[in-house]
């Protein structure tokens, strides 16, 4: 898996024609950090270019994406479009994604989340499912257990690698 197909995915399922994302968005998209180049004032515009010989500009052209003229470097924010080449993709049951829908939420509770939201420099939408992703993730309780199970299946203490080597160099 290339370092930028997270992205490539996250903007195939995107809804809509534009997608504002910051430049912490994309590192949590790709899990890492984006180039200093992507940043720099005598850089960015190549690294942002719709130029499918770079692998960033192929992962979201092939999604069908377009960047949408130079990133806000101030704000950290690139703008991507829906290339009008391609068709959007349609939307399957399969797909993985699910909605949920909540009701009667305090009106204050929804206006600190716009608040929140707009301070991070994401939708309404985006603050949504990040902050739901991140509370379903399994607690640390969960982790250590499955590292337990994992470890449990393992024959006993693992044999020192110059040993190995040793045993193997001196059996030629």
């Amino acid at each position: 898996m290339g370092m930028y197909d997270p992205l490539r995915a996250y903007l195939a399922g995107q809804p809509g024609d534009s997608c504002t994302l910051t430049f912490g968005d994309v590192e949590e998209i790709i899990r890492r950090s984006l180039p200093s180049s992507a940043r720099r004032a005598n850089n960015y515009k190549a690294w942002w270019a719709n130029d499918k010989t770079h692998v960033q500009a192929a992962s979201w052209m092939r999604a069908g994406w377009r960047t949408a003229g130079s990133p806000d470097l101030e704000a950290e924010r690139i703008r991507f479009t829906r290339s009008p080449r391609r068709p959007r993709p349609p939307r399957t049951a399969g797909d993985g994604r699910s909605q949920v829908i909540v009701r009667n939420l305090d009106t204050e509770v929804v206006a600190r989340l716009k608040r929140r939201a707009r301070h991070n420099g994401r939708s309404l939408e985006r603050e949504l499912r990040l902050i739901l992703t991140r509370a379903a993730r399994p607690d640390r309780a969960a982790l250590l257990a499955e590292t337990d199970r994992i470890r449990a299946m393992t024959a006993g203490p693992l044999e020192d690698s110059v040993s190995l080597l040793r045993r193997d160099r001196d059996s030629r």
